[in-house]
């Protein structure tokens, strides 16, 4: 902070100099040669500086990374206890699950897992010291931890990271907690992966007192445990990439924890053909009895809870009661607890319930608002922005009540433009279209010389024409050309590389194929407008002919803008059928908008380019061949922006998602930051992410909430 403050009195003080020196009576004079010295001094000093600069090491010694391992370890304890605090992990009575090992058909022999001579697993989260220390006698560390939706597998992991800082000896590993979602094994190696988001995560690892190579030491030395969240979010060919890889990258003494959800993972190590993760332990949970239900129920409550709470723990601890039989899994406590423990409410309602499903139904119409009510907070699990309760549940039944209607679990933010409707989309595409070459256009006619009436009325037939062009083709689909081709590109999750030899024998003879059919096409349309203009001079026409060669240029003029359109369109097209896709939600949504802009740069520069040209012409500034250039380009351009506009919006996939985001935000069924709402519903644990894809947390919750909203 001293050196920041010292910096910037320095500024102000240089600034200060040079600027009574241009108040003196030398003026200008004096101000350049006080800024003159000053530059010297500032070059000396710079110079002396790196002279005296310690030479740096090409990597980090031994001292550098034992101190980096440190500060990675202090920062992680301090994130995640801050995490568990807010979770509610440290409470004096946590509800206490008890997990074992699970079948032996998804897991290594026991003899690669374990030196000993029988493979024990088991604990209880209450008690995840004995855990840890089991973790530590295997062979290399290496956990898978099972379970469905809400059995606790993230706090477990976020408890053994915990216990693994509290307990580390300076020269084990420092667990790191991640979540697989964005790692793409096709496009980047698990190390290079690791150290990427090590480098992301923990920027102070970059200071020089770490010298060069602290983050990649760190994860090539094997100092890093990963604990790797959520292997179920990806889709099912990243899975089994991923199992593959952590089997075929690991070194003997790289170990991770995993977690996964049952069916997922039986469905990838078996089904699909991928290898059990060699030498890791598979646990699962085993279910909740009602003893430690009521037991935790009744340790997050008051000594003497009043109202109806006493008669609620005397029911659950009733086998023949219908709440007795609907808290049987960590997710329905974590339902109870987040409904009405936590925002201190009695539970009368719920003792109401006829039966179990009633009573699941209840704490399911509660979640919502229960859960959106907290205060935003920094934290993978919280939510980032204040939310409006009210209008959250009736976003969120939107999207269920579409899921359900479409009949799918997989909410693709490139298909949310379906909630509206093919003719109101291609409007809205047509009409921003329209604006922006109308812009374009005007404020190249204005470059040119025009005035503002006649660059407003130039902008405007311009737009006229191409939002009109480009709508109705969307809306006809023209040459079987449609929005859903954005859609099955991004749908891809494994697009396949271009084979060798492609360029040699495709795009080289493609590319000249169309050059020589440009040449063609010119030439015989200059000789075209060469011949009309003679025959309009033989019928008494009393303008004079063009020649030959101002034929050839016009016509030439207007192909060029078409030809360069196809082959860039072409290119385009192939690019993006090959184009690996971000995975995760948020990184594919800002890499379409990024796709996006840079297509759109180049077509508004060709209406501006079109507005200048059609201004010359008008003004009469151009003869001769210019004007046949001129001519001939004013006709092309158009035509090329609304063909390669046509493609754009039909293989880029936001265009059409903001058209529809706007719409659903004016009608108040959506935010207007969907992209940010969605990423938090996922951080609360409303929704969960699969690949690019986001998924209803549970399918009930989905079910409940598309039950009480009509898609529109």
């Amino acid at each position: 902070m001293v050196r920041k403050l010292l910096a910037g009195a320095a500024i102000a003080a240089i600034a200060a100099a040079i600027a009574l020196a241009w108040l003196s009576p030398d003026g200008l004079e004096a101000a350049s040669w006080v800024a003159a010295v000053i530059g010297a001094a500032a070059t000396v000093a710079a110079i002396v500086g790196w002279a005296r600069r310690p030479p740096t090491l090409p990597v980090s010694t031994r001292e550098q990374l034992d101190a980096a391992r440190q500060l990675l370890a202090d920062r992680v304890l301090r994130q995640w206890e801050e995490e568990a605090r807010i979770r509610g992990l440290f409470s004096p009575d946590p509800l206490s699950v008890r997990w074992r090992l699970s079948g032996r058909d998804l897991m290594d022999h026991a003899r690669h897992i374990t030196a000993k001579g029988q493979l024990r697993f088991d604990g209880a989260t209450d008690q995840v010291g004995a855990m840890v220390a089991v973790l530590r006698e295997l062979r290399r560390s290496r956990l898978v931890v099972l379970g469905e939706a809400g059995t606790g597998k993230t706090t477990l992991a976020l408890l053994l990271l915990r216990r693994l800082l509290l307990d580390r000896e300076p020269a084990e590993p420092v667990p790191v907690l991640l979540t697989l979602s964005g790692w793409d094994r096709q496009a980047e190696a698990f190390r290079a992966w690791l150290t990427r988001r090590l480098a992301q995560d923990y920027p102070e690892l970059h200071a020089d007192e770490f010298g060069p190579t602290a983050v990649k030491d760190l994860v090539e030395g094997g100092h890093v445990l990963p604990i790797l969240d959520g292997l179920d979010e990806l889709p099912v060919q990243q899975r089994d990439r991923v199992v593959v890889a952590l089997n075929s990258l690991l070194t003997d003494r790289d170990g991770f924890v995993l977690t996964c959800r049952t069916s997922e993972f039986r469905e990838t190590v078996k089904e699909n053909g991928a290898h059990v993760l060699s030498a890791a332990a598979v646990i699962e949970p085993e279910e909740l009895s009602a003893r430690k239900v009521t037991a935790y129920v009744t340790a997050c409550l008051p000594p003497r809870p009043g109202g109806s709470w006493p008669e609620l723990l005397r029911r659950l601890r009733d086998p023949h009661d219908v709440l007795h039989r609907t808290l049987d899994t960590a997710l329905m406590v974590w339902l109870i607890r987040a409904v009405y423990i936590d925002r201190g409410l009695d539970p009368a309602p719920l003792l109401a319930a006829a039966d179990a499903e009633s009573a699941r139904l209840h704490l399911l119409d509660h979640v919502v608002p229960a859960v959106t009510t907290a205060e935003p907070a920094r934290g993978p699990f919280r939510s980032r922005r204040a939310w409006p309760a009210r209008r959250v549940q009736r976003w969120l039944a939107l999207l269920a009540g579409y899921l359900s209607a479409c009949g799918t679990r997989d909410l693709a933010w490139w298909d949310l433009h379906d909630l509206l409707g093919r003719p109101r989309i291609t409007a809205g595409l047509g009409l921003v279209s329209g604006l922006t070459a109308a812009v374009a256009g005007g404020a190249g006619w204005w470059a040119a010389g025009g005035g503002p009436g006649s660059a407003l009325a130039a902008g405007a037939g311009l737009g006229l024409l191409v939002g009109t062009s480009i709508g109705l083709m969307l809306r006809a689909e023209l040459g079987d050309v449609s929005l859903e081709d954005a859609r099955d590109l991004l749908d891809d999750d494994a697009p396949v590389a271009p084979e060798a030899g492609t360029l040699r024998r495709f795009v080289l003879p493609g590319f000249t194929a169309a050059v020589a059919l440009w040449a063609g096409i010119g030439t015989v349309g200059g000789c075209g407008i060469w011949a009309a203009g003679l025959l309009g001079r033989w019928w008494g026409a009393e303008a004079p002919p063009p020649d030959l060669a101002e034929g050839l240029a016009r016509a030439l003029a207007f192909g060029l803008p078409l030809l360069v359109a196809a082959l860039l369109g072409t290119a385009t097209v192939a690019w993006l059928r090959h184009a690996r896709v971000p995975l995760h939600p948020l990184a594919s949504t800002r890499w379409q908008r990024t796709l996006t802009l840079a297509c759109a740069g180049p077509l508004l520069a060709c209406c501006a380019a079109e507005g200048w040209l059609a201004e010359r012409l008008v003004l009469g500034d151009l003869d001769g061949m210019g004007s046949a250039l001129a001519g001939g380009a004013t006709g092309g351009l158009p035509i090329a922006v609304i063909v390669c506009g046509y493609l754009v919006l039909t293989l880029v996939a936001w265009p059409a998602f903001v058209v529809a985001r706007v719409q659903l935000a004016l009608a108040g069924l959506l935010p207007w930051r969907l992209a940010a709402f969605l990423a938090d519903m996922h951080r609360l644990g409303l929704l969960r992410q699969a690949g690019r894809l986001y998924q209803f947390r549970h399918a009930a919750l989905q079910d409940r909430l598309g039950e009480a909203f009509d898609v529109p």
